[in-house]
């Protein structure tokens, strides 16, 4: 049987030292940021802390989690806002683009060169059959640490022609998350 979202959490925290992690609340967590300007590539969260709600909403510490929080990064999303004010948005599929980006945690690569398709999974499997912008890391997951900058490198190009293309993105980290819990800290 493998490792629950949390066990893998706890686990990687205990090797990293931050054992205070386990009194943690524990929660759903889900970090998001949006560049309005059509660009071919991007970097998301690097100066997230810039972008104002509802262009991100990683707030005033902008690409890094406080002392006992963190995010066991479960799936990574794409999308497309409609307007410069980020208020709407679609999936890539409705602009037929797929993005190639790279994960980076602490100046480490942990995921490269990583393909989220319009046509989602069944893009490449057959056991899709919804389109989707979202590359599923069930199973893995991928921790950001407390205090550790983190932040997505992607290009953006034509589905069908695989040209670079020019279009307004934004990325979202969702999974299983900790909290700073004052019940057990003061």
């Amino acid at each position: 049987m493998g490792m629950s979202a949390q066990d893998k959490m706890l686990n990687v925290a205990s090797r990293l030292g931050l054992t205070s992690l386990k009194d943690m609340q524990g929660t759903t967590r889900m970090v998001y940021d949006s560049i309005t300007t059509a660009a071919t590539n991007f970097t998301f969260f690097k100066g997230a802390s810039q972008r104002a709600f509802p262009l991100s909403n990683v707030g005033a510490n902008g690409n890094q989690f406080q002392v006992n929080e963190a995010l066991l990064v479960e799936k990574i999303g794409f999308f497309i806002p409609t307007a410069a004010d980020g208020i709407a948005y679609n999936g890539i599929s409705n602009v037929n683009a797929s993005v190639k980006f790279d994960l980076v945690i602490g100046n480490k690569t942990v995921l490269k060169d990583v393909s989220c398709e319009t046509g989602g999974e069944q893009a490449f499997y057959n056991d899709g059959t919804v389109a989707s912008s979202v590359i599923d890391l069930e199973g893995v997951g991928i921790l950001i640490p407390p205090q550790v900058e983190y932040y997505v490198v992607a290009k953006s190009f034509n589905a069908q022609t695989r040209d670079a293309g020019s279009i307004r993105l934004g990325c979202y980290l969702f999974g299983t998350g900790a909290l700073l819990n004052f019940n057990t800290t003061i």
